[in-house]
């Protein structure tokens, strides 16, 4: 919240930067005798900067500085097992959306013919087709400086002969 003492009783305008602000969904301008409020509410990394209330040629402002809050993993990825030929699926969740890197060891995965990966707001997946017994090991999700991470097992499939198991 911002706030500002006139000597007298005038209507103000508030600005940020440049632009004039109005009352809105997050936006609140209050006017109580001489002292004048502007609040914001839920604050994004994008409502920093300089805020202006402005009063015919008197102008007094203040500079809103916004710090992130860290961005954290709610749901961690949980250890899977995959059959061979079969489709592996790791999940995670983001305390908020943010952009994510996955690796399989100090690899750093892309998206390709059997390896896809998707983010849903701040949930993401990594999902494997056509599993090998070379996709096992760990894999990890990371976000800045936090990371999740679980490992694959790949079981072998079972071979049975065309004709059902073989008796000698």
């Amino acid at each position: 919240m911002l706030r500002c003492e006139l000597s007298k009783v005038v209507p103000v305008e508030w600005t940020k930067g440049s632009e004039t602000l109005r009352a809105g969904a997050r936006v609140s301008l209050r006017q109580d005798g001489t002292a004048c409020e502007l609040e914001i509410c839920g604050l994004a990394v994008e409502d920093a900067g300089e805020y202006s209330c402005v009063c015919g040629q008197e102008r007094t402002s203040a500079t809103l500085t916004i710090q992130a809050v860290p961005t954290k993993f709610t749901k961690s990825l949980r250890k899977e097992e995959a059959t061979e030929g079969g489709t592996a699926k790791l999940c995670c969740r983001l305390s908020k959306v943010a952009p994510v890197e996955w690796r399989k060891g100090s690899e750093t995965l892309r998206a390709g013919d059997r390896v896809s990966l998707r983010q849903d707001g701040n949930m993401c997946e990594l999902e494997i087709r056509g599993v090998a017994m070379e996709d096992a090991g760990e894999y990890s999700c990371v976000c800045g400086q936090e990371r999740t991470s679980a490992m694959l097992t790949v079981r072998g499939k079972d071979h049975v002969w065309p004709h059902g198991p073989m008796y000698w």
